[in-house]
């Protein structure tokens, strides 16, 4: 049965006057007449009655069909509109970036944002941050977050996000000399306690007492260590320090590494790009 024989079962099941439902299927009121008695001898059974200048009459078996035609119509016409979304957006956007960045800053951003995308499903791939890299989004990615700029040929890298640093330590805990601490940190080569801390306020390297390769480690040590501190981005901590389990104290304007959204020129995901490009003005650290 055609598309257009469904929308005149609905039509004329919700009023059968012949002018008025030929008006809106923009059709003759002789072409509507024989269009229903092409549906009639297609179904093989009588749908109206005939009622003169009255028009018609729907019979039990029209309004049945009508429910069907009903279904099958709103089935098509959503399907319709999908096709037209995929064409200028499609449904499915990959994204490859660091595991906490990912959890703390993208997947919040995208609760508050996946209604305006509400046929949009989001992937995110976790990776190592040092492991994001043009490679992996050619890999099937759609876009990557990375740590550094990059000049690429038919991608488009842009600031996403400006991370800010600060010192994180114990709350029941303030000593005011830096070196009455017990630091930890995540990692052993080139680590932010060192880079921050003994270069910047000129203090000798602290003995380290762990190192992980985890930064919700260091920062669920840290809330549970009296004395306890370390060198670490907002984004790692906050969940911990709006619970006021840690206390985060920012190093400084400087104190801040940016990173970047890389994705291919001509991306067909441009405004769910655009909108993913304001999540550093939605995740700032207030203190």
């Amino acid at each position: 049965m055609e598309i257009l024989h469904l929308e005149i079962l609905r039509a004329l099941v919700a009023d059968p006057n012949l002018t008025r439902a030929a008006e809106r299927l923009h059709m003759s009121q002789s072409a509507l007449s024989k269009r229903v008695s092409a549906i009639e001898e297609e179904v093989g059974a009588p749908l109206f009655e005939r009622r003169g200048p009255k028009g018609l009459k729907p019979l039990p078996q029209a309004f049945m069909l009508a429910q069907v035609a009903d279904r099958v119509l709103n089935t098509w016409e959503s399907g319709l509109q999908r096709i037209k979304r995929a064409a200028d957006e499609p449904e499915h956007f990959h994204l490859v970036g660091p595991p906490l960045f990912l959890r703390e800053v993208v997947l919040p951003w995208w609760h508050k944002s996946a209604k305006q995308f509400p046929d949009v499903q989001l992937q995110v791939q976790v990776s190592s941050l040092a492991n994001v890299s043009l490679e992996t989004i050619k890999a099937g990615a759609d876009a990557g977050i990375l740590e550094h700029k990059e000049d690429l040929n038919d991608y488009v890298c842009k600031p996403l996000y400006t991370e800010k640093w600060g010192i994180v330590r114990h709350p029941s805990v303030q000593h005011s000399d830096l070196r009455k601490y017990h630091w930890g940190t995540y990692s052993s080569h080139s680590n932010p306690v060192d880079n921050w801390l003994v270069q910047r306020q000129k203090m000798p390297p602290p003995s380290y007492h762990f190192y992980w390769e985890d930064l919700t480690a260091v920062a669920l040590w840290v809330s549970e260590t009296p004395g306890a501190a370390s060198v670490l981005p907002w984004h790692s901590v906050v969940w911990l320090a709006r619970r006021d389990k840690i206390v985060f104290e920012p190093l400084g304007a400087d104190a801040t590494t940016q990173l970047f959204l890389a994705y291919p020129k001509g991306s067909p995901h441009k405004h769910l790009i655009r909108e993913l490009c304001t999540i550093s003005a939605e995740t700032e650290h207030t203190s």
